[in-house]
């Protein structure tokens, strides 16, 4: 099943639709989807499909993320375009995503 999981050149900002981990506080070591970003760019607004979801977001400081090759088109086409994303397909694509992580690939 293709969940429009692309890879990001390494030069590339963080960007709606990128999946990141947290690097530091309480919630270290949790992978997040990009789901916003400030006008200045030192924010970005994120959503793990459990806790934080897109219509209630958490924000953060890049500087705090640690950014991953891995870009869901579908997220991103979803809330640029239309400006939300339907949560039950959210958490469809994030369920694919950690499934994937888990096998280890």
């Amino acid at each position: 099943m293709d969940m429009g999981l692309n890879e990001l050149p390494d030069d590339s900002l963080c960007r709606i639709g990128q999946v990141v981990r947290s690097r530091k506080g309480k919630d270290a070591g949790r992978w997040y989807v990009i789901v916003g970003i400030s006008e200045d760019g030192r924010r970005v607004y994120l959503a793990d499909g459990r806790k934080y979801t897109p219509a209630k977001p958490k924000p953060k400081n890049t500087i705090h993320l640690q950014r991953t090759g891995w870009y869901l088109d579908e997220i991103a086409q979803s809330i640029l375009s239309e400006g939300r994303i339907d949560a039950g397909r959210f958490q469809a694509l994030l369920s694919g995503l950690y499934r994937n992580e888990q096998q280890g690939g």
